[in-house]
């Protein structure tokens, strides 16, 4: 079996799981209002290159460490911004920020483990510990997805009461509108 026939191999080249990673990000990136997935996908690209990842696991880990990160931010950007939420609903998205943020910190130290172990003996880096592990990737992404949905809907649904209705003016009847004659556009046209 190949790589191409096997999406969880660990012979995946590193410019396809790259691609795979950005793919994975740019959900948490595409702005609702635009849906633009071009932005969304420079954004992901962008801040998944400043993590120098140089293994597959490396690439795997800073993935993870942006999804976690921009779901807590969401999470907490909900708590703290839609006031129209019941105490429970705060206390779990900053329950929710807090369990994304410990999983987020835990990449992060496994990501630095990983590095110091690369540059200090550089003969150990083998193919097995530095494979990218499909299935928990898969799970990280998706939780951390989940919970940037439910706390983008409580947001959007708080910013839907803020918008102010739209009130048409009504409209004087004819009966009521002053007759346009010869004078009165003349003083219309003065003042």
């Amino acid at each position: 079996m190949d790589a191409m026939s096997n999406p969880t191999s660990s012979i995946r080249s590193p410019e396809r799981l790259r691609a795979h990673a950005i793919a994975a990000l740019v959900p948490f990136f595409v702005d609702g209002a635009t849906n633009d997935q071009e932005a969304a996908g420079l954004a992901a690209e962008g801040l998944l290159g400043d993590y120098n990842a140089a293994t597959p696991k490396e690439l795997q880990l800073s993935t993870q460490i942006i999804a976690l990160g921009w779901a807590a931010m969401a999470c907490l950007r909900a708590a703290v911004a839609a006031k129209n939420l019941s105490l429970d609903d705060v206390l779990q998205l900053q329950d929710h920020a807090i369990a994304l943020d410990r999983s987020s910190q835990k990449a992060t130290k496994a990501l630095e483990a990983r590095r110091k172990e690369r540059v200090k003996t550089p003969k150990a880096v083998t193919l097995e510990n530095t494979k990218w592990d499909e299935g928990v990737f898969q799970l990280t992404i998706n939780q951390a997805f989940e919970k940037l949905t439910d706390a983008n809907a409580k947001l959007a649904a708080y910013m839907a009461t803020l918008a102010p209705p739209v009130v048409q003016k009504p409209k004087l009847s004819i009966v009521f509108a002053e007759p346009m004659t010869p004078s009165v556009l003349a003083w219309r046209a003065r003042n």
